[in-house]
């Protein structure tokens, strides 16, 4: 019962994963799709983050470059050792020798990477990402959780990751972040302990 449960759940992702990758495919949407999936490249959304924080919260610099260290950092981790524990192979590997008969076609975007394809490392960084925006910026927290949802689409319209994966790394790059976070203020709040003065 359980392995069948499984298997229907894996099932229901492939059907929407091709019914997102070869159905919401625009030309105009390709190249500004491509573009959005790097806001959730840890190595260049963190700069990028860095560099708005420090134009529109430069007193709070440190404060700042501190907490989105942490919150990269706890949920990154997390996501390094499920992708190795599971190594889900990526839709285009998985679906390989349908898509050698003809059965199905992939539209691929992205680089041809072939394994670790659950959780999904963009949309774990998107929303961590997102978790740690609107902490310093309130007021604007619908645009960053918004955003995060893009890149974590970007992914499956790329054609590199199944819809489950997404929405695991979403879950685990905002929970963790959450926790991160949560710990951190505990923390300066309990013991009065302000790491980014030291």
């Amino acid at each position: 019962m359980l392995r069948y449960t499984f298997y229907h759940i894996l099932h229901l992702d492939t059907v929407l994963f091709l019914l997102i990758n070869n159905n919401f495919h625009f030309s105009i949407l390709n190249e500004n799709m491509r573009a959005v999936t790097f806001l959730g490249n840890g190595w260049v959304a963190y700069w990028i983050v860095l560099l708005y924080v420090y134009i529109y919260n430069r007193s709070k610099f440190k404060l700042s470059f501190f907490v989105l260290f942490l919150t990269q950092l706890v949920p990154g981790i997390f996501d390094i050792i499920i992708k190795r524990l599971i190594n889900r192979p990526r839709p285009i590997v998985a679906l390989h020798k349908l898509i050698l008969k003809g059965a199905v076609h992939v539209d691929l975007l992205g680089r041809h990477l072939t394994e670790h394809s659950f959780p999904s490392g963009h949309s774990t960084t998107a929303f961590s990402l997102a978790v740690a925006l609107a902490y310093f910026f309130p007021k604007h927290y619908k645009i960053f959780y918004i955003l995060a949802c893009i890149v974590a689409f970007s992914r499956v319209y790329d054609g590199e990751h199944y819809p489950l994966d997404v929405i695991a790394g979403g879950i685990l790059g905002y929970g963790f972040a959450k926790i991160a976070l949560l710990t951190y203020k505990k923390i300066t709040k309990t013991r009065g302990y302000n790491f980014e003065k030291n």
